[in-house]
């Protein structure tokens, strides 16, 4: 639900061919792409589907909005104004798109960033979950990001659980490297737009991760740190 490639996003060295590639290597059977603030255009997105039938991929966005980032699913153009993330959830229900607030707590616990901001992140997952309004406004919380540390992602969880929100992962991935870290496990096959927007409305998935076994499993409080114990016990190197 969450990748990055190029040159579409100016940081990514992902090739979208090779992101397909990585992605079945993985057990992937699709992706979603979220490029930042732009779209390719329809014929483009047709013809890539075309040379890839048997994989499904979707086109959304990652639209970096004053409430922080966030992922679009449905939205097929950067339009004026969603830099406002109330325009921009407007802008999807016209639609009937989905918005996912993108790794929520990123760096927020970093000293660094505390240092020089001038600002510490001093809330409880309860005080965060009642205070922050971006919970108010989307539909979804990523909560497994596979470029936010452990801290981050559950503390993310846990703000989703208080809250009863849909949760959804995604590797973040710039590279072919983390591909496949994290991911989002839908109870249905979804092979259109229209069937993962119908999935994903429904609450009909959550975040997972994929174990040293090759088992994606549901993401929570240890478990990542519990498929790290379970690799390092029976002597596997982990990635």
């Amino acid at each position: 639900m969450h990748v990055h490639t190029s040159p579409t996003s100016s940081d990514s060295m992902l090739d979208p061919h090779d992101l397909v590639r990585v992605a079945g290597e993985n057990a992937l059977s699709g992706f979603n792409i979220t490029d930042h603030d732009r779209v390719i255009d329809r014929h483009a997105r047709e013809a890539f589907r075309e040379q890839y039938p048997e994989t499904f991929v979707n086109f959304g966005m990652e639209v970096a909005t004053d409430l922080g980032h966030m992922i679009a699913v449905g939205l097929h153009t950067y339009l004026s104004g969603i830099r406002r993330a109330e325009q921009l959830r407007l802008e999807l229900e016209r639609v009937g798109g989905y918005l996912i607030i993108a790794h929520p707590f990123r760096r927020l616990f970093d000293p660094v960033t505390a240092m020089r901001t001038g600002k510490s992140f001093d809330l409880t997952p309860e005080q965060a979950a009642e205070t922050m309004p971006v919970f108010k406004i989307v539909h979804a919380i990523e909560i497994a990001n596979g470029a936010n540390t452990h801290v981050e992602n559950e503390f993310a969880e846990e703000v989703a659980s208080l809250l009863g929100m849909t949760t959804t992962g995604g590797s973040d991935a710039h590279s072919t490297s983390g591909i496949g870290s994290f991911s989002t496990g839908f109870q249905r096959t979804v092979a259109t737009e229209s069937e993962l927007l119908e999935e994903l409305h429904a609450g009909r998935c959550e975040a997972v991760h994929r174990t040293k076994a090759g088992l994606w499993v549901r993401f929570a409080q240890g478990s990542t740190a519990a498929a790290a114990y379970e690799a390092a016990s029976h002597g596997v190197a982990e990635a």
